[in-house]
């Protein structure tokens, strides 16, 4: 037990100054362009476009974020949305947008190597990205669910706007402080699932959704991996067995585009649910659109295959 807490201690520790040094520049940042008045001057430019999908016009500066600087960049620029009445739809859609095009640059650098093209796979997951907003604002106008108002009162312990600067940077240590406590129960929620083989469970279940969507069982391997490690953690891995010859290049290339919209479906989904997105949405939404939506690249592709080959190029 003792050497377990060791572990934990110390890999709790490096994990958060790795997430310190990626959000600590972005919340300083944006209270700069806050205090210089940049931020009111960009958002109407984002507010036409966030309309479509029913979203504040700041969410963009989460959405850019996102996709430039990752999961924990996004959640320091969450603060921005401070002062709007949001509902549990709209922080969902957020969190579902988070999720499918976080870290771009590297991700799909890691899609490149792997044999899909970078700029294909960026457009597709950008494009999925703000369909998953727009179905998500549907849902919630059409059946009523996700449709009360959600308080957004704890994005202000990550950099409360209109305070003075001592008292931001208090909030703001306060809340880096309680995100070490969810990276902690995250850290020790993820090795209870391996100790109850749980992951071998999710495994098991993954595998029939995989081939009812028409993924070629070489790559089932591949997809599974990077479905619970996600492209970052599990690109090594992903990149040694999409390299095997026994792979063929269409069934590579179907496998990074599942890869691309879904991937670290437990860290990085019990990231957003802590944020405030819906468990359900966000689980089994992003798996069942994710499965439509490679049913029909397949569909569109057989009958496009220069465009498939395209996207083949790495």
């Amino acid at each position: 037990m003792t050497s377990y807490l060791v572990k934990l201690t110390r890999l709790s520790l490096s994990t958060f100054w790795e997430l310190i040094k990626i959000m600590l520049p972005i919340m300083i940042m944006l209270r700069v362009a806050e205090s210089m008045g940049w931020i009111d001057l960009l958002v109407p430019w984002f507010e036409p476009a966030m309309s479509y999908v029913n979203l504040p016009a700041e969410a963009a500066l989460i959405f850019i974020t996102s996709a430039l600087m990752g999961v924990y960049g996004a959640i320091a620029a969450f603060p921005v949305l401070i002062g709007h009445e949001v509902t549990a739809a709209q922080i969902t859609s957020i969190c579902m947008f988070i999720l499918i095009t976080h870290a771009l640059p590297i991700e799909q650098a890691i899609v490149r190597k792997a044999g899909a093209s970078f700029w294909g796979t960026v457009i597709l997951r950008l494009a999925v990205g703000i369909l998953a907003c727009w179905l998500i604002d549907l849902i919630a106008k059409t059946t009523g669910y996700l449709n009360e108002p959600q308080s957004i009162e704890h994005f202000k312990y990550l950099g409360q706007p209109d305070v003075g600067h001592l008292e931001w940077a208090m909030t703001s240590l306060q809340g880096l402080g309680f995100l070490f406590i969810i990276l902690v129960a995250l850290l020790v929620g993820l090795d209870l699932l391996d100790w109850l083989n749980v992951t071998k469970w999710i495994n098991k279940l993954l595998a029939p959704l995989l081939k009812i969507s028409g993924l070629d069982p070489s790559v089932t391997p591949i997809t599974t991996t990077g479905i619970l490690l996600g492209l970052s953690y599990g690109g090594g891995l992903i990149i040694a067995r999409a390299n095997d010859g026994s792979i063929s290049k269409e069934a590579r290339f179907y496998s990074l585009c599942w890869l691309s919209l879904c991937h670290s479906l437990i860290e990085d989904t019990a990231i957003m649910v802590a944020v405030g997105g819906d468990v359900w949405m966000l689980l089994f939404g992003r798996l069942v659109l994710t499965f439509l939506v490679i049913r029909l690249l397949m569909l569109w592709f057989d009958k496009n295959p220069f465009r498939r080959n395209r996207m083949l190029e790495a």
